[in-house]
């Protein structure tokens, strides 16, 4: 039966007053072109506003076309022809924020779409304090020639990561699919990097991507001898929860290894070709942003195994505060060649603590190989001195 007329238009006179508040409620998208709709002017396929890595190989491809679409009339690209050289090629856009961001979750979610993916395909969302980045931006210059105006150096460069989000999709082939990565913007957060990329070969697809501020999910407590690594450590459900830190040489891997394990089927190896002239870190790690954690002494610990290991091997605990990077000496390092043997770091998180990055390392590129195996990290007290200064000051 319908409805009478006088009904009818309070019905109507109702939803107009609902419409704009839902409106109003929508969280403002931050991001210029999310749906790459607009081409960068005077460039022949270039979307405005987004940015490509840069690694001056020939089999890396990025592209803008229409073939294969969420919606609209454009999506984005990114290719690879060989993973003889690791590195993370990326779509990425630089967001200035400011208080208004501080206190609030960033939240990036993008669709993406597989194509014959060999590795890992990848959302990632940071959020950083960089001032080099940020005048960069105002001043629309390279970061080289900002970081020269304000007569800074890569030594003092202030630079830190106080939030840091990825989600890992490994599927060969895949349809349209809407990633999401949360992540909490501490105070003094000038600066958030969106990026999809790939590590590996094959091609990922993106189109459709948004950055909101939303209000902030509770920090979740941590219970005392609670497994932050949620009983991953042993790498039985593989490596998507996980940081590799791979130096771009040829020969370099961080891989898992189901023929060597200490527990379990699996572990990870880490080894790389020649020795170059520069020296860096390579492992594997795992960030927690969980302000929660601030305050509290952890404990890092696992197995390692070296074979013929021509560098050191080490654990090491991170605390990333808005006065700069905490760490402590390792207790003890690895070389040559060693069994499975049980190593262990703590650390007492400073109060002002927003993400803790907990790795196992070695130097490379250098001859030999590295295995690592059932890795914990636990909150074992309270912090004897929560409100302990970084070691040094965090740069201007």
């Amino acid at each position: 039966m319908l409805r009478s007329r006088p009904v009818r238009l309070a019905l109507a006179v109702l939803a107009l007053a609902v419409l704009p508040a839902l409106a109003a409620a929508a969280p403002r998208n931050l991001l210029l072109n999310p749906g790459f709709e607009e081409g960068l002017a005077g460039h022949e396929w270039m979307p405005a506003g987004w940015d490509t890595s840069v690694s001056g190989l020939p089999t890396v491809f990025f592209g803008r076309d229409t073939f294969l679409v969420h919606s609209g009339a454009w999506s984005v690209s990114v290719a690879n022809a060989s993973a003889l050289i690791p590195m993370g090629h990326n779509w990425s856009q630089r967001v200035l924020v400011g208080r208004e961001a501080w206190g609030k979750d960033l939240v990036f979610r993008v669709w993406t779409r597989n194509n014959g993916v060999e590795g890992r395909a990848y959302v990632l969302l940071q959020a950083y304090r960089d001032t080099i980045s940020k005048m960069a931006t105002l001043w629309n210059v390279e970061r080289d020639e900002a970081m020269r105006r304000l007569r800074l150096t890569r030594v003092d460069d202030p630079l830190i990561d106080l939030g840091w989000a990825r989600q890992v999709f490994t599927d060969r082939e895949t349809g349209w699919v809407q990633r999401e990565v949360r992540v909490y913007c501490p105070p003094s957060v000038n600066v958030i990097f969106v990026r999809v990329g790939l590590w590996g070969t094959g091609q990922v697809l993106l189109d459709d991507a948004s950055l909101t501020l939303e209000s902030a999910k509770p920090a979740k407590a941590a219970k005392m001898g609670e497994d932050l690594f949620a009983g991953d450590g042993g790498f039985e459900r593989g490596l998507d929860a996980w940081e590799l830190a791979m130096p771009p040489y040829d020969g370099m891997r961080v891989e898992l290894d189901t023929t060597v394990a200490r527990s379990g089927r699996a572990s990870v190896r880490a080894q790389s070709g020649t020795g170059y002239f520069v020296e860096t870190r390579s492992g594997v790690g795992r960030v927690l942003c969980n302000r929660a954690l601030a305050g509290s002494r952890v404990r890092l610990s696992g197995h390692l195994k070296t074979d013929s290991l021509k560098s050191v091997a080490w654990c090491v605990l991170y605390a990333h505060t808005v006065r700069g990077v905490v760490q402590l000496p390792q207790p003890e390092t690895f070389n040559g060649t060693h069994d499975w043997t049980f190593t262990s770091h703590e650390m007492d998180l400073p109060a002002d603590t927003y993400a803790v990055w907990a790795w196992f390392n070695y130097n490379a590129p250098n001859p030999g190989r590295v295995w690592f195996d059932d890795l914990r990290l636990e909150v074992i007290g309270k912090a004897k001195d929560p409100k302990a200064l970084p070691p040094r000051p965090p740069g201007r």
